[in-house]
C-alpha cells in the first residue's frame, strides 16, 4: 500500500536573500541606465546595493526627450534612436514645474507656486536646493549653468525679459547665500524674445530673437559681468566677422522636436502642442551645439482676435542619460 506523501510549500526567500550585496553592487555596477533603474525598482535591498552604481557605461551623447504634463508627478521618456519608451512614475519634482535648464544629467526647474529653485536629476531622484530667486516671478526666462552643480565652480545664470528693451540677469555662484542681481538696458536693440543658454569656453550664451542675435555674458568670480551683444551670420553669408564665426557652432540645432520625429514616435497628433527645454551637446570632436528651446503655443479661432495664446498641452526636456549621484554633503548648495 502505498503511502501519500504530503509536499508542504515554502515561500520563497526574498530576493535580498539570495545574492549578497558585494555581488548585487557589482552587477549594479555593470548596468546602463534603463537597466539600473529596473534593478533599484525591484526591492529596497537591490537599491541600497546600488547606492554607489552610476551608469558611467552609458556612451550615448545624443539626449533623450522627458515629456510631462504640468499637473502630472509621471513622465513619459523617449529615446529616439531606438524609438524605445518608458514610463517613470511618482515624480513630484516635476508637478507644476518649468525647465529652465538642462545639461549633463541635471535640470534646474523652477516652481512658480512657491518660488522655488532646485537642481534635480529624474533619473536618480538627486536634488539640489537653490537660494530663493530674487523675484518670485519669472518672465520668458532662460538659464545656464557653467558645470554640474555638484562641482565647486558652479555658476548659475537665469535670463528673463522685462520688456524690448530690459534684461534682468541673475547669477548664482556655488557656496554663495543669495543671488546677484544686473538690469541691462539695450536701447537701440530690442530683444523680443529669449529662446536659448549655453556656457560655452568659459561664457555664458543667450540666443535672442530666431537665433539671429546673441548676447554674450562674461560673469567673473566676484560677480562682475561683461556684456557684448551680436547679430550672427549665417555660415552662408560672405565674411562673417570672426567673433560671430567663432561661436556659430553653437547654434546649428534648431527644430529638434521635427528633426527627431518627437510626436510620431510617440503617438501624438501634429494639432499636440510641446513646450521644450533645449540642452548643451558635447560631440566626439569635442565642439558644442546647442538645442534650442521650443514652444509650440497654439492661437485659437476663438482666441486670435484677442491674441491670448494658448497653453502648451506638455511640458518636454531635452536631458542627457546620467545617473547623477549626490553625497550628503551636496544635499543642498
Amino acid at each position: 500500500m502505498r503511502k501519500k506523501v504530503c509536499m508542504e510549500s515554502r515561500p520563497l526567500p526574498p530576493l535580498s536573500d539570495l545574492l549578497p550585496p558585494e555581488l548585487l553592487s557589482k552587477i549594479a555596477d555593470g548596468l546602463s541606465l534603463i537597466d539600473l533603474l529596473s534593478f533599484r525598482s525591484v526591492c529596497k535591498a537591490w537599491n541600497s546595493a546600488s547606492s554607489t552604481a552610476s551608469a558611467q557605461n552609458e556612451s550615448s551623447y545624443e539626449p533623450w526627450f522627458l515629456m510631462y504634463e504640468e499637473h502630472s508627478d509621471q513622465c513619459q521618456l523617449l529615446i529616439c534612436e531606438s524609438g524605445k519608451k518608458y514610463t517613470i512614475s511618482n515624480i513630484p519634482e516635476l508637478k507644476g514645474a518649468t525647465c529652465l535648464a538642462s545639461n549633463q544629467g541635471w535640470l534646474l526647474l523652477f516652481k512658480p507656486s512657491c518660488g522655488s529653485i532646485f537642481f534635480f536629476c529624474p533619473f536618480s531622484r538627486a536634488k539640489i536646493d537653490l537660494p530663493k530667486l530674487p523675484a518670485p516671478q519669472l518672465c520668458e526666462h532662460v538659464a545656464a549653468f557653467s558645470s554640474p552643480p555638484t562641482c565647486q565652480d558652479c555658476i548659475v545664470s537665469v535670463i528673463s525679459r522685462i520688456n524690448d528693451l530690459e534684461l534682468e540677469l541673475n547669477v548664482l555662484h556655488r557656496g554663495a547665500n543669495g543671488w546677484i542681481r544686473h538690469q541691462r538696458n539695450f536701447t537701440p536693440w530690442p530683444v523680443n524674445r529669449i529662446e536659448c543658454g549655453a556656457f560655452h569656453n568659459g561664457e555664458f550664451y543667450f540666443f535672442a530673437c530666431g537665433g539671429d542675435r546673441l548676447i554674450q555674458v562674461a560673469v567673473t568670480t566676484a560677480g562682475n559681468l561683461q556684456w557684448q551683444c551680436f547679430s550672427i551670420i549665417p555660415v552662408s553669408a560672405p565674411a562673417p566677422a570672426p567673433a560671430e564665426d567663432e561661436i556659430v557652432s553653437l547654434r546649428d540645432e534648431m527644430g529638434y522636436l521635427d528633426k527627431k520625429n518627437v510626436k510620431q514616435q510617440l503617438g501624438m497628433g501634429r494639432d499636440v502642442s510641446i513646450s521644450t527645454c533645449g540642452t548643451q551637446i558635447r560631440a566626439l570632436d569635442g565642439e558644442d551645439s546647442v538645442v534650442f528651446n521650443e514652444n509650440e503655443s497654439i492661437v485659437s479661432a476663438e482666441q486670435s482676435s484677442s491674441s491670448k495664446t494658448k497653453s502648451p498641452d506638455f511640458k518636454g526636456i531635452w536631458i542627457h542619460p546620467r545617473f547623477c549621484q549626490i553625497s550628503p554633503i551636496h544635499q543642498s548648495w
